[in-house]
């Protein structure tokens, strides 16, 4: 399952996305998308966001 935590300029978004494993344990990890395509997952939800806003400025340095 997916949940949208932000979304950035440029069309980028960070997800979260949890299933549960055989054993019952939830798993979860933040995926990057851009133009609703996978990026990049991480485990820390830091990490996505601060890649996810480091890619959304790129983005306007280009376009600037």
């Amino acid at each position: 399952m997916r949940d949208l935590l932000k979304e950035f300029d440029n069309d980028i978004k960070v997800v979260r996305e949890w299933y549960s494993d055989d054993t019952g344990k939830p798993n979860e990890q933040f995926v990057i998308t851009q133009h609703d395509k996978d990026i990049k997952s991480y485990r820390s939800l830091r990490q996505a966001m601060d890649r996810a806003i480091a890619m959304a400025s790129r983005g306007h340095r280009k376009n600037g």
